[in-house]
């Protein structure tokens, strides 16, 4: 089976053209979600400047930060505004393990349009007989609203594993 396309559009404004509105930046200042840890809205995150690029938004967990560690002056103490909550989407990603019987992939997609998610994309990345490994974007308000679908997706008999990538 050929591998499917992957989205890896970070941040879905659903309401307007403004940009997320981060605390703890200079008005101007340029920024950008980083690729490795791929931040949403709620996910506690730090900014690390880079001469002529702006700042890289990371979460606080990102491996990523290890390597700025001698750099503190390039640190930035940064957060989400409240208002970016209600009018924009993220894309999050998660890696679900589930078991391959009739109706699985049924459940899993049907309990995330339940919690008011919309998948953007699904790549079967493992096949077998009694199982597949599944990854999932999918567009979510913030962290408390992906949390809520993880957890309900975990209640389901046949998913195995799930867990968020970051990346």
């Amino acid at each position: 089976f050929p591998e499917l396309k992957i989205n890896y559009t970070k941040i879905k404004n659903t309401s307007s053209n403004s940009p997320i509105k981060l605390k703890g930046l200079t008005a101007g200042m340029s920024y950008h979600l980083a690729g490795c840890c791929s931040p949403i809205v709620g996910d506690n995150i730090v900014g690390i400047v880079t001469a002529g690029l702006g700042v890289s938004v990371h979460t606080i967990d990102c491996e990523t930060l290890t390597s700025y560690s001698d750099s503190p002056e390039r640190w930035l103490d940064i957060s989400w505004e409240k208002g970016n909550q209600s009018n924009k989407d993220s894309i999050a990603r998660i890696n679900v393990i589930l078991q391959n019987q009739p109706g699985s992939l049924g459940k899993v997609t049907t309990i995330i349009a339940k919690n008011n998610g919309n998948i953007s994309n699904i790549n079967f990345s493992t096949r077998k007989n009694d199982f597949f490994e599944i990854i999932i974007d999918i567009e979510v308000r913030d962290t408390n609203h992906l949390n809520n679908i993880i957890a309900a997706l975990r209640l389901i008999s046949e998913v195995s594993s799930l867990n968020r990538i970051k990346g």
